[in-house]
């Protein structure tokens, strides 16, 4: 079977995925990461969500392309909307602004409770998005820079 090669920012992601996680990825854009610990036997669940059709539309194709289609759960849906505490216990929302990930955690105060694990990579306002987290009651366990292309 044809295996995906994520980015070092995606693999960063990955890395912090614990096994046998029910995984839902947020913005989840082309599916890489979904298809990626399929492929790796991390996940025992599979939710890959995005805001707009089109995403979604490149998700499902990634899928197809490495036979993970039915595997998987496609959602378009805004942030973590249709979702529950019961779907998923291990969260990814990577690639967003921190001011959007924090409107996205703000509509799901459930992300909270005890056993679920967030893996978060903003591409901006890091320091604020920290800020928030901390003041909310979130604890954050660790932090990781990973270079891709030249950021």
């Amino acid at each position: 079977m044809k295996q995906l090669k994520l980015s070092p920012r995606l693999q960063t992601v990955a890395s912090y995925i614990a096994p046998d996680s029910a995984l839902a990825d947020i913005g989840t854009d082309h599916g890489y990461l979904p298809v990626y610990c399929l492929q790796a036997g991390l996940c025992r669940r599979l939710i890959a969500s995005d805001i707009a059709p089109g995403p979604l539309a490149a998700a499902k194709k990634t899928a197809s392309e490495y036979n993970c289609s039915n595997d998987i759960t496609f959602l378009c849906a805004p942030g973590l909307a249709g979702l529950t505490q019961e779907d998923a216990d291990t969260i990814t929302i990577a690639g967003m602004g921190g001011k959007t990930i924090q409107g996205i955690l703000e509509a799901a105060p459930w992300t909270k409770n005890k056993g679920i694990h967030l893996v978060l990579q903003p591409q901006s306002k890091l320091p604020e998005l920290q800020s928030w987290l901390e003041k909310e009651g979130y604890q954050v366990e660790s932090a990781r820079l990973a270079r891709e292309g030249r950021r």
